[in-house]
């Protein structure tokens, strides 16, 4: 057991568990177990383990110790391989790759139980007809020719008075040696295998279901899940996501996974995101729903799980954005999402919770946003919508909220000009890409008559703000090469290259 090659140093690990609520069924078995070891003013237990290496021995065997007071933990009492800890905690471990037919083969005992009287009866019945299988088989002339040549030829390598013999395995090893599980339709009664990796993994998550059941009256059952959307496709990793973060057996539960889809249904979970910088380093934070985006829930947790596995995310308003940009990118930086660059619309969510996280991860984050502005409520005046965003996500008030007195293009453009020199900062400070005034507009400003040969209309503005999902698919199915390259390289849209690392001049 050694940490970052060096093992001169010992390594102590101690987890908590808050077991201060005392009706929680789980936190009376703790107590049961620990018994003296936890008084009933203890609302925590700690679970230490220590290990030393020995250079004599050239391993590190590791000590457990638990109890309520971390200055007074009692060494755990050992029988065998097995510490106190394993007969509260059940761990089951599903690897990636986990074999259904060994995994059904070693807990068939476990898993079929045949106790009442009328199985008594059935399995005399099926042991009668198994000693006539074995009748019937060793009467096929083949059968006895193949003993008849194979016991000689046994006897000339060592002659101990024994014969060979060909009987079924049912006979030898038991009624269960060979059952295995079959899949029918539920309008037919036709068998069929469980081939397919997919059927298989199901299977053998159903199976695991079956067992921690067992013990799930005396025992806390751990789930540690490895990379379980291997051999599943898209739609059943989304249902597997369902099982795993919404069924209360699953409420103790460790997952590795590099799918999306599998996160789909996280709430109250702790994210830990494992990445390379040199050395392998991990950060975590704990993530929830919040109440106020319960009703946009599915769609937060959607886009959040595929950005958690970028290295940056580009923020954008609305899903026309993110055509736009991912067209552009696709042309100037064809790599771009397998170099970790992810677009996220966050069209009726908002920045705040998805920043949130991000951060928290360490993810780097861009914002492309809107100069909006929005009528004050009885004054006749318009207050600075996105200068006073863009003083929210940086945390101080860098850019002026003085109210306007017209919603116009033209106004919200000399805005922007009056405080062009902050607004360049905050770009290249805090990757805040604020627009001259919207998506629209800031193209039509260099490229009126491109779109307007495009589009087949004299007011580009006008007919994209119109139908906007539509006709931003239409647009960007014509753009060529070139128009990629132009908006790739103007300042309204230099936060796209801010995303492929070029530095904002």
């Amino acid at each position: 057991m050694r940490m970052n090659g060096k093992n001169e140093k010992p390594i102590e690990i101690i987890v908590i568990l808050d077991i201060s609520d005392i009706a929680n069924t789980d936190c009376q078995k703790l107590r049961a177990q620990l018994k003296g070891s936890l008084q009933s003013n203890h609302s925590k237990v700690y679970i230490k383990l220590f290990a030393e290496y020995s250079k004599s021995k050239l391993i590190a065997l590791p000590i457990l110790y638990w109890g309520g007071d971390l200055d007074n933990l009692r060494e755990m009492k050992q029988r065998g391989y097995l510490y106190e800890i394993d007969y509260v905690f059940n761990v089951i471990y599903i690897d990636s790759y986990v074999d259904l037919y060994s995994l059904f083969k070693k807990n068939i005992s476990q898993l079929i139980k045949n106790e009442n009287d009328n199985d008594k009866i059935a399995l005399a019945n099926i042991q009668k007809a198994v000693d006539e299988l074995n009748s019937h088989i060793s009467s096929l002339s083949g059968i006895k020719e193949f003993e008849g040549k194979l016991t000689p030829e046994y006897q000339k390598f060592r002659d101990e008075g024994i014969s060979v013999s060909i009987k079924s395995e049912i006979a030898v090893k038991g009624l269960y040696s060979n059952i295995i599980p079959y899949i029918k339709q539920d309008d037919n009664e036709n068998l069929y295998p469980t081939a397919g990796e997919g059927r298989k993994k199901l299977l053998t998550y159903s199976i695991f279901d079956i067992l921690a059941d067992e013990d799930a009256e005396k025992k806390i059952t751990l789930f540690l899940i490895e990379e379980p959307e291997n051999h599943l496709h898209k739609s059943m990793q989304i249902a597997l996501s369902q099982i795993l973060f919404t069924d209360n057996k699953y409420t103790y539960l460790f997952v590795t996974t590099h799918s999306p889809f599998v996160l789909y249904e996280i709430d109250n979970v702790n994210l830990v995101r494992i990445y390379s910088d040199r050395k392998v380093n991990g950060i975590s934070t704990f993530y929830k729903v919040p109440q106020n985006y319960e009703e946009a829930g599915k769609m937060l947790n959607r886009c959040l799980s595929e950005a958690i596995f970028a290295n940056k995310v580009l923020l954008v308003e609305r899903p026309s954005e993110y055509m736009l940009f991912s067209k552009i990118l696709s042309v100037m930086h064809p790599f771009y999402e397998a170099d970790g660059i992810y677009i996220l619309p966050v069209d009726g969510i908002g920045f705040s919770m998805y920043l949130s996280i991000l951060n928290k991860l360490r993810i780097f984050s861009i914002i492309k946003t809107d100069n909006d502005l929005r009528v004050a409520k009885g004054k006749g005046t318009y207050s600075v919508l996105g200068f006073s965003r863009c003083n929210k996500y940086i945390g101080r008030d860098l850019l002026p909220t003085k109210q306007l007195q017209e919603n116009t293009v033209a106004a919200k453009r000399a805005l922007y000009d009056e405080n062009q020199k902050t607004l360049n900062e905050i770009r290249n400070k805090y990757h805040i890409f604020l627009s001259r005034v919207d998506l629209e507009n800031d193209l039509d400003e260099f490229l009126h008559d491109r779109l307007t040969d495009l589009l087949s209309d004299a007011s580009p503005v006008d007919y994209l703000q119109d139908a906007k999902h539509y006709h931003m698919v239409e647009l960007v199915e014509k753009l060529s090469d070139k128009d990629c390259e132009i908006i790739y390289n103007h300042y309204n849209f230099v936060c796209l290259k801010e995303c492929s690392g070029q530095a904002f001049l």
